[in-house]
């Protein structure tokens, strides 16, 4: 078989409903780590589909514990956020590291730019 093959054989069409997640969480079953992976840095569609299956993980599974891949300053910013430690007023500007030299748009912080 294929690598095509296999994943048209194992693939599950993404619908919009509620229980489009609910084969993968059936997967995933009693395990206490789940690493989500990307094929793209940046993209909406990815970003909003994460957080669908994030939100059921911790709702449906019981996941307290969320590790992210992110540039340390970046990352140490929204956990003091989320914490209720930073001096940011809300989550945009936690989300923010433009101050940084080197930012470059970063993936952290991404709008959908609409024509």
């Amino acid at each position: 078989m294929t690598e095509s093959e296999l994943v048209r054989e194992v693939a599950q069409p993404l619908t919009g409903s509620a229980d489009d997640y609910g084969a993968l969480l059936e997967l995933i079953g009693e395990a206490r780590l789940v690493l989500l992976g990307e094929a793209s840095h940046g993209t909406h569609e990815f970003y909003f589909e994460r957080a669908t299956i994030t939100k059921r993980l911790i709702a449906q599974k019981g996941f307290t514990v969320l590790a992210i891949e992110a540039d340390w300053p970046d990352a140490a910013r929204v956990h003091r956020y989320v914490r209720g430690t930073s001096e940011d007023p809300n989550a945009l500007e936690a989300l923010d590291h433009s101050h940084r030299r080197d930012a470059g748009g970063g993936t952290a912080r991404t709008y959908e730019r609409l024509g």
